[in-house]
């Protein structure tokens, strides 16, 4: 390959790295800053436990500053995330397909026959407030449809 062509290719490409890093702004970063006392708090709900930090903005414009420390606990995949103060916001565990109420599977099966459940989670934001959400893709984008405790349907968000 001539160099005009090498050197061709490796503008387009450098022009495509700001498009890139754009695209990743509301994603979660690793972090290695977390607040002390959200370590704290982390350590005594879940003493024992080692968790991956990640932080990230959320909110209606982005505003709130959280950090989810995701691990495994009682062998499944989960995740706390906390505010700056160190409060618990919310805990999220995987769940199997099988673990969802019949509602959820009767709800899934007749509205999206041809999309199959890709992920499930048991979320808890308070002490009564349960949700199950189910993700599915359609269209490869993914959606995740909310749920009550109980299987009633909630929401359809995207995230």
């Amino acid at each position: 390959m001539s160099n005009i062509l090498k050197v061709i290719l490796g503008v387009i490409f450098l022009s495509q790295v700001p498009v890139l890093n754009a695209q990743n702004i509301n994603r979660s970063k690793l972090e290695k800053n977390v607040p002390v006392i959200v370590l704290e708090m982390f350590n005594q709900k879940f003493p024992s436990y080692d968790a991956v930090w990640f932080s990230q903005y959320h909110g209606r414009y982005n505003e709130k500053l959280v950090f989810e420390g995701k691990f495994v606990f009682e062998k499944r995949y989960s995740s706390a995330v906390y505010d700056n103060d160190g409060n618990l916001i919310a805990f999220a565990a995987t769940i199997d397909k099988n673990e969802l109420p019949d509602n959820v599977i009767k709800y899934m099966t007749e509205k999206y026959p041809s999309f199959p459940i890709v992920d499930a989670l048991l979320v808890s934001r308070s002490k009564n407030n349960d949700t199950y959400e189910v993700g599915i893709y359609i269209d490869n984008q993914y959606v995740i449809e909310v749920f009550s405790k109980i299987g009633d349907f909630i929401k359809s968000t995207k995230p």
